[in-house]
């Protein structure tokens, strides 16, 4: 873990000293070398920690004396707000989701803080460092690049520490999962099925050389390839290396071209698109091409099959309901009760 994680847990360790009571307004906190021999850590770091309690107010020193709890400790118990992180807000299908999170929100009496990560880890980095649980009771989180080794983990663990339960929405890391955290819940779609049915439809309808196109860095993209594939094994029908197209965040605006340089678009009667986005790439080139192509399955349900001149169809996505059901999810942990994951059906 490096300094500045340490400092991060150390600061979210203290804060929910503070909101189970462990710490009074008024109270003298114990000393830099109390605090680094009870956690183990370097007095530098100690330092960094309450340097940010005091720059957040949670904490005042007086010269000689020590630090002392502050009344402005006291909004720790409830701020009535919750931290949104999604990879991207104004575009494509991520309006809607936040539609459903912030009617869902509002209505319980929360305000939202909204952050973007752009898919991005260091951006991700840096929302979450800023965050704790001074700021928030709650978090609805998209993970980023979910697929991918992430080095925020720390982040996320350190404030299901501190009692701040986190819903992810879309993707999440399967490592928080795998821990004895009760307060870090999913609401997703069925994205293994999604791929199984989408793929299975074009094969019912005929087609033997079926190709995909998957976004390799989040946990969305293998799992769509996932259904995708077990659906031609388990209708004897060879998977072609040659035959998927993989992209990821900082390649998915280049699909025309990597499609143009493959031999997918030669060889394949129909293709199962990652969503709606890469879909719309995909028909410019087979349709200014003419290729052999003549079905496109997708994912997300925002083109018509009147803007498509081939055999077309797209999972409709659950969109306001997920965010609905992901802030729902949060607000009955926020509240102490228990609740389960969930995997939402393509409409």
């Amino acid at each position: 873990m490096s300094s500045k994680n340490k400092y991060v847990q150390l600061y979210n360790t203290i804060t929910d000293r503070i909101k189970n009571g462990d710490y009074s307004v008024g109270d003298k906190l114990p000393t830099e070398l109390d605090f680094a021999n009870e956690y183990g850590c370097s007095r530098q770091t100690v330092r960094q920690a309450l340097a940010k309690l005091e720059s957040d107010k949670i904490i005042y020193k007086v010269q000689g004396s020590g630090s002392f709890i502050s009344d402005s400790a006291l909004p720790l118990k409830k701020t009535m707000r919750i931290a949104v992180i999604t990879t991207y807000i104004s575009t494509y299908i991520f309006p809607s989701i936040l539609r459903g999170i912030e009617t869902t929100s509002t209505s319980a009496g929360y305000s939202i803080l909204l952050k973007a990560t752009n898919n991005s880890i260091a951006k991700e980095h840096d929302i979450l460092e800023n965050i704790s649980a001074h700021d928030v009771d709650g978090v609805i989180v998209e993970g980023t690049k979910t697929a991918l080794p992430n080095p925020n983990l720390t982040f996320y663990r350190s404030l299901a520490d501190s009692n701040i339960p986190l819903v992810f929405f879309n993707g999440y890391y399967p490592q928080l999962l795998e821990t004895k955290h009760s307060n870090i819940l999913y609401v997703v779609t069925d994205d293994y099925q999604g791929g199984y049915e989408l793929t299975s439809d074009l094969i019912r309808k005929g087609h033997t050389s079926i190709g995909g196109i998957f976004k390799s860095d989040d946990i969305q993209g293998m799992r769509r390839f996932s259904g995708y594939m077990d659906a031609l094994v388990n209708n004897h029908i060879p998977v072609n290396d040659e035959h998927v197209l993989w992209f990821n965040t900082e390649t998915k605006f280049g699909i025309s071209q990597q499609l143009s340089q493959s031999c997918l678009p030669e060889e394949c009667t129909a293709v199962v698109c990652y969503n709606d986005e890469i879909t719309l790439q995909a028909f410019e080139l087979i349709n200014f091409q003419n290729k052999k192509i003549t079905a496109l399955r997708s994912f997300d349900g925002t083109i018509s099959p009147q803007q498509c001149n081939l055999d077309f169809y797209s999972l409709q996505h659950p969109k306001e309901i997920l965010g609905l059901q992901a802030t729902k999810k949060l607000i009955g942990l926020m509240n102490g009760d228990t609740e389960k994951s969930t995997v939402l059906s393509w409409e």
